[in-house]
């Protein structure tokens, strides 16, 4: 249940040893092997001292690098195997050794570091609230500290850059480098559409540099090892050329369940208030993760909604969001397990459930979801998770492989609305997951095409909930045109975008065809698999990821800052 493998090898142990003091005992009766032993046994003899070789054997075999005991020796550690797994980029050297700093390292002036650091703040730390934006000033103050000359010419800031604060315990070195230069990188990153750009080639400095402390941050079963591997998911889905986001998500989940952060501790008073919004906060942002993914790439998920025990947090504990942030970052996660509850119920298969019951339960409560967002909010990503649970509501699934015409029509107008918002945001370079983005439009797109398939061979009417059935062809031209725009765009920070773009291209345009074709009376089996499959999608491609930023006056005055630090 929890895949703590340590603790489950070293209960199988200590049945073993109580066995072989039985058996040690004069007169004591022989013993069974429990089915345990049986399963681990590699010989036909089943008595306990072999068993106990052979669990010795596949301990032996196990990798040392995923121990939550500091290593002894020389070789590789978890973070180093970690992030060779997860990318191209293998640390050459660790520099974080006994105060040993690279002479190298790339750090921007001040004054720029800390625009870049408001930036993240301001723009993508709203989307994932999943640290203390207090400690992280502490980490920067370590890293720039604000007796600098550089910091001369700025003035003191309170409460929003860690200035003029009360002295703060000390935060390891190291670990305070790799956090503050990966949300530099990250900041950066943000800025740029393109892969290739001054600035993307900056981040990607800043990134590296952020590397020759992993060591010192990415620990295996460790709170500040899950947060660290939070930042580097943030950098994946902003760049997912350059790491493997699924792979860290993977790795983050299990590092999570391993230490329990899918249950709040009992009793709840047993834990100071600070570290059980910190473990809460941790969870919802990987849990957040986790669901993106799987949904976005009809995946399964890493762990079931009804296994979770932990309440959403609460951003009151060392936190400086107003109300109406706080209330935000709370729909934002409602709405996610709302979509994850829908996404899980409606790929079951047929267990004698009325399914009319479960559609119309789930469409109260996405309903009811909706009607609590305030104004006050960051309306398009809400609203697109809002058209993003229509969508997973109403599509074709193992559940319901056929809609009907009035489901078939909330598709389309939630998946049209879906891609008109995200044109919006990418127009406005207001993406932070591209790759998560990518996968969200291609299949986004497929519904389009899927929905207006079903609809247009049908008589135009009306629901009979009053709701019209009509579609025409060029509101379908106009929704293609914004998947296209979308994964054009966000194909230049992303490889496999291009190759997404190329088949929805493809694909698109045989869908045409088939409508167009004066033969053609509304036969599936002339559909492209993707379009006629719909209820078996999953990515073509074996990772999605995500990036966010805008156009705003301020983000050009950063973009030629990041550009003034590569040239120096």
């Amino acid at each position: 249940m929890t895949r703590d493998y340590p603790t489950h090898l070293q209960q199988r142990i200590e049945r073993l040893e109580r066995q072989l003091a039985r058996l040690k005992t004069p007169g004591a009766p022989s013993l069974q092997p429990d089915v345990a032993t049986q399963e681990t046994s590699h010989t036909e003899d089943a008595s306990p001292e072999s068993s106990v070789d052979a669990l010795v054997a596949d301990i032996a075999a196990l990798p040392a690098l995923t121990s939550s005991y500091p290593l002894t020796g020389d070789g590789s550690t978890f973070s180093t195997v970690l992030l060779g797994v997860a990318g191209q980029t293998v640390p050459t050297r660790d520099a974080y050794e006994s105060g040993i700093e690279p002479v190298d390292l790339p750090l921007p002036e001040w004054n720029a570091a800390l625009k870049l650091a408001k930036h993240y703040i301001a723009r993508v730390y709203p989307r994932l609230p999943f640290f203390s934006i207090q400690g992280f000033w502490v980490q920067f103050d370590q890293v720039f500290p604000p007796d600098e000359p550089a910091a001369a010419t700025e003035p003191p800031v309170v409460a929003t850059a860690g200035r003029q604060r009360a002295p703060a315990p000390p935060v390891d070195i190291g670990y305070s480098r790799f956090t503050v230069l990966l949300v530099l990188a990250i900041s950066s990153s943000s800025l740029s559409q393109s892969a290739d750009s001054i600035i993307s080639r900056q981040a990607q400095r800043l990134f590296n540099a952020a590397l020759e402390y992993h060591k010192a941050a990415i620990l295996p079963h460790t709170i500040v090892g899950v947060q660290s591997l939070l930042f580097l998911i943030q950098y994946a889905t902003l760049n997912p050329s350059v790491l493997d986001a699924w792979y860290l998500i993977g790795v983050g989940m299990r590092n999570c369940i391993d230490l329990g952060l899918h249950q709040d501790p009992r009793p709840i008073e047993s834990i100071s208030p600070s570290l059980l919004e910190t473990r809460r906060r941790l969870w919802w942002s990987m849990y957040s993760f986790d669901r993106s993914m799987s949904m976005g790439c009809g995946r399964p998920t890493e762990i079931a909604d009804p296994m979770i025990k932990a309440e959403l947090p609460c951003f009151r504990i060392e936190s400086t969001a107003s109300e109406d942030d706080i209330q935000g970052y709370l729909q934002r996660y409602r709405g996610l397990q709302l979509q994850s509850r829908i996404y899980e119920a409606l790929n079951k298969p047929p267990a004698g459930v009325n399914t009319d019951d479960v559609i119309s339960n789930l469409l109260k409560e996405l309903r009811s979801w909706q009607s609590q967002n305030s104004p006050a909010h960051n309306q398009l990503p809400v609203e697109t998770e809002w058209h993003m649970g229509m969508m997973l509501l109403h599509r074709p699934c193992r559940l319901l492989p056929e809609r009907t015409l009035q489901e078939y029509k909330r598709l389309w107008d939630a998946a049209v609305g879906f891609v008109t918002l995200y044109r919006q945001l990418v127009d406005s370079n207001g993406i932070f997951y591209v790759q998560i983005a990518c996968e969200k439009a291609y299949w986004s797109g497929l519904a389009i095409l899927h929905a207006f398939w079903k609809l247009f061979y049908t008589p135009d009417g009306e629901s009979p909930d009053g709701e019209s059935l009509i579609v025409r062809q060029a509101d379908l031209w106009k929704a293609l045109q914004h998947v296209m725009a979308i994964l054009r765009v966000l194909s230049e920070r992303w490889d496999k975008g291009r190759l997404l773009a190329q088949r929805f291209e493809a694909v698109s345009a045989r869908v045409m065809e088939c409508i167009e074709g004066s033969s053609h009376s509304g036969d599936d089996a002339t559909l492209p698999d993707e379009v006629a499959q719909l209820r078996h999608y999953v990515s073509l491609t074996s990772i999605w990821s995500a990036g966010d930023s805008g156009n705003c006056p301020q983000d050009l005055e950063l973009r030629g800052i990041v550009a003034t630090m590569a040239h120096c």
